[in-house]
């Protein structure tokens, strides 16, 4: 009766969407269980003994790291995304939840493959759509989004698009006053807190959404500036 528990159980964890990873304290495998081979193309004996972030996409590596450290701090980390290299050398995108037991001196993982979801949103974009400049950030009207060098897409507001627009179309410095008439808004009567909250928001979310920060720089007192290649789709 036990081994029949046991070979139901293992089928139970094959129908599993998520992986669930043990991880100790210098990063190695410790166990995984779930959908570990759909998602990274290793059984769960070939991930033990791995270091998850040498699996990582390298240009993901650093924020990565810098997510380990906040959840090895006591963080709880909810939906943090990156890239996984799988065993056949096919990128996937990994949605991930985690969490450090003190008491076990392991940090538990939850991952989930949503390659298929950021394709399905446009989030991938298609070689052929990106422009002949590799180093272009492109940002495209319809539907909003920002298309990011290495070709992922992310969905903008109308307030993020109206932003992003104004600057990249400013040249070497784009002052807080143009923004916000371009909001539509009184300068003198708005909040400039408003507009750095949302320059804060637009770089997180590009931070999370790719490998890539936003080429954005502060103009102390002045205002901003857009500093890599850019092309404006109508």
């Amino acid at each position: 009766m036990e081994k029949e528990g046991g070979a139901l159980k293992s089928r139970y964890e094959d129908l599993m969407l998520d992986a669930i990873c043990a991880v100790d304290s210098d990063g190695r495998c410790v166990s995984v269980t779930g959908a570990c081979e759909s998602i990274f193309g290793y059984t769960p004996a070939e991930m033990v003994g791995k270091r998850m972030l040498d699996l990582v996409h390298p240009e993901d590596r650093e924020r990565t790291q810098q997510s380990i450290d906040r959840v090895m701090g006591g963080y709880l980390q909810r939906y943090f995304e990156n890239r996984y290299i799988r065993k056949d050398g096919q990128v996937v995108y990994i949605s991930w939840s985690a969490s450090w037991s003190e008491e076990h001196q392991v940090r538990i993982g939850v991952a989930r493959d949503i390659t298929q979801r950021k394709s399905d949103a446009g989030a991938l974009v298609a070689r052929e759509l990106l422009s002949e400049d590799p180093l272009c950030w492109q940002l495209s009207a319809s539907p909003r989004r920002l298309i990011t060098p290495d070709g992922v897409s992310i969905s903008l507001s109308r307030q993020d698009h109206i932003v992003l627009l104004t600057l990249m179309s400013g040249g070497e410095c784009v002052t807080r006053r143009t923004i916000v008439e371009a909001l539509e808004e009184d300068f003198l009567a708005y909040d400039q807190r408003r507009l750095d909250t949302q320059m804060r928001r637009l770089r997180h979310k590009v931070k999370e959404a790719c490998s890539s920060p936003l080429p954005v720089s502060t103009l102390r007192s002045i205002g901003y500036r857009f500093y890599e290649e850019t092309r404006i789709l109508r």
